[in-house]
């Protein structure tokens, strides 16, 4: 265990390091701020879904997570049971989240949903552990960390699964991504490296393999990914750089707390449903707000070198 002085100072998470390339003032508003709270409460710690499809995409997760729990305890689900405890969790979700779905609409979606689980649990390389098949394997919060050269580091697949003298390392996205196709290699690939400096896994990469199960449009895909010492370097590499940058804004927040020269969203896609939006300079507009922000910024950098002329 790591003691309190040699805890590492600094965090990455792929949540962390999407929002940083979206937005880097809503980054610093959620993460680049001092806090009484510990690195890893922070990576914890969730906004309430901002849509009703965000709610039930994080509600079939944690269905799909409590029956895999189970499931390695050789308790099996039958669809009745599944169907009236995924139902439960949506509504529960949406008290929480004080949302409202129209009755017929929501019965709709949680129908989709049921079925996309049902789905998953027949991939290939899946459906062997649902059969009881022979098999060595283990599942894994998202939430567990590991150090790798004093980063809190969170790449966890969520299964791994022995076979054939290799262990699969499984990731499940139950939504696309919008990040480009070799930026969501490079972040699969850093969990080989979290299984690396794992307990209880092998430490070299000839021992995994990388499957990924996507949910793209209407049904799963399966791809496997090579693992190569040079991709492997790629994605330690991309790990450093987000950190430097993460390091860099979090400074630039503490030396200006209005945050008003912090750079505002890539996109204006990134401005829907952000949590942060009523109270960002970008709420009337992101076109108009960067422009403003550059009059400003060429205003002070004006200032300045009268002052000092």
């Amino acid at each position: 265990m790591v003691n309190a002085m040699n805890k590492p100072s600094h965090h990455w998470s792929q949540t962390s390091s999407r929002l940083m390339n979206a937005c880097p003032r809503a980054w610093a508003l959620t993460y680049g701020r001092p806090s009484p709270h510990s690195k890893s409460r922070t990576v914890s710690r969730q906004h309430q879904p901002r849509t009703f499809d965000e709610l039930l995409t994080r509600t079939m997760r944690a269905t799909w997570r409590r029956k895999i729990e189970d499931l390695y305890q050789r308790k099996i689900w039958s669809e009745a049971y599944t169907e009236r405890m995924f139902t439960h969790m949506v509504n529960d979700a949406l008290s929480a989240a004080k949302m409202e779905a129209p009755l017929l609409y929501r019965q709709q979606k949680i129908k989709q949903s049921l079925k996309q689980i049902q789905v998953l649990e027949q991939s290939t390389g899946l459906r062997p552990l649902v059969d009881g098949q022979p098999r060595r394997w283990a599942y894994f919060d998202r939430l567990d960390s590991t150090e790798v050269d004093g980063i809190e580091f969170y790449a966890a697949p969520d299964l791994a699964v022995y076979h054939q003298h290799r262990w699969t390392l499984i990731r499940i996205q139950f939504r696309s991504p919008r990040t480009g196709l070799m930026s969501q290699q490079l972040e699969h690939l850093l969990t080989v490296l979290w299984a690396l400096r794992s307990e209880g896994l092998p430490d070299h990469i000839s021992a995994f393999r990388l499957k990924v199960i996507q949910w793209k449009g209407s049904r799963w895909q399966e791809h496997t990914l090579n693992i190569t010492p040079p991709l492997m370097e790629q994605a330690l590499g991309l790990m450093k750089h987000d950190v430097q940058e993460m390091t860099w804004l979090s400074r630039w927040a503490m030396a200006d707390p209005s945050l008003s020269t912090l750079p505002l969203a890539v996109h204006n896609k990134h401005c829907r449903g952000c949590h942060h939006r009523k109270q960002c300079p970008a709420v009337g507009g992101l076109a108009q707000a960067k422009l403003r922000q550059q009059l400003e910024l060429n205003q002070s950098e004006a200032t300045k070198s009268l002052n000092t002329a």
